[in-house]
């Protein structure tokens, strides 16, 4: 039976994606007829080991993918068609020191026209200690044997969150500069510098300060900062760390009352599905 319609499964756990592909053959389970997955309800536990061995390989090697591998010898038995690799972008990050914890499916659907194998299209969270975090978006289309999976078409993005997180900081402009925020080369240093400088809100209120804005979560490229304080423009400067943004905005001496700021990514003018809002209260 032909699998072409999307199915919807939750979030399930990744642990293959953190261990080496073992050699050797590869399951070759028949095509599930689509109503195994129908029964699938949307407050289920997504299983990984009920899942058809193939389907899990394919999902480990989109987890190596997105984390940047692109050697592929180090992705077989899995092969590719000529200029899959090619088509894939140069990676701005490997990921170091984040681990793949979850991973969820939108679609599992065999190939148009007739061909054996099937496409996978889903998500992958990446995380680390320090509480950033990644979601990957994956379409993979594949062929497979018993000892064998070759990779038609691939394609990697990286998602929007539906509420992306951000961590806020103060820091007097006594203790930095301009200059100094820009010498900043990766997320982890701008983290450390913030520990050492930032004061508590209520005594940034007290004179001329930075406004600093860590991004925790990865967010899609071509996207643009805005916030506003108290209800006005700010203008902010974003540096961005392969992904996760840091953003700078100044702010004078206010009164006791209730800050409140606001701080908007995406694209201009908002796009549904593209543009995350967050609003501070200090």
């Amino acid at each position: 039976m032909a699998m072409n319609n999307s199915i919807s499964l939750l979030f399930g756990s990744l642990l293959s994606a953190c261990v080496a592909l073992a050699g050797g053959a590869l399951a070759q389970p028949a095509n599930p007829p689509a109503g195994n997955y129908d029964r699938v309800q949307s407050d289920a536990v997504l299983d990984e080991a009920s899942l058809p061995e193939d389907v899990r390989v394919a999902i480990r090697t989109a987890s190596l993918l997105a984390r940047g591998v692109r050697d592929e010898r180090s992705l077989r038995p899995v092969t590719f068609e000529r200029g899959v690799m090619a088509s894939l972008a140069k990676p701005k990050t490997t990921l170091p020191g984040f681990v793949a914890d979850r991973f969820g499916l939108s679609a599992i659907l065999e190939p148009a026209g007739g061909k054996q194998g099937r496409k996978l299209v889903g998500t992958l969270r990446f995380v680390e200690e320090a509480g950033r975090a990644a979601l990957e978006g994956f379409t993979i289309d594949y062929a497979f044997t018993t000892d064998a999976m070759t990779v038609r078409r691939v394609s990697l993005y990286t998602v929007m969150p539906e509420n992306p997180r951000w961590m806020l900081y103060f820091v007097p402009k006594s203790r930095a500069s301009m200059a100094d925020w820009q010498k900043l080369q990766t997320w982890g240093e701008a983290m450390e510098a913030m520990r050492a400088l930032a004061v508590a809100p209520e005594q940034a209120r007290k004179e001329d300060c930075w406004i600093v804005l860590f991004a925790l979560d990865r967010l899609p490229p071509g996207g643009q900062s805005q916030a506003t304080l108290d209800g006005r423009a700010m203008t902010v400067v974003s540096k961005d760390f392969a992904g996760w943004p840091v953003l700078f905005g100044e702010a004078g001496p206010r009164g006791t009352g209730t800050s409140v700021l606001g701080v908007r990514y995406g694209p201009r003018p908002p796009t549904p599905g593209a543009s995350a809002e967050r609003e501070f209260r200090f």
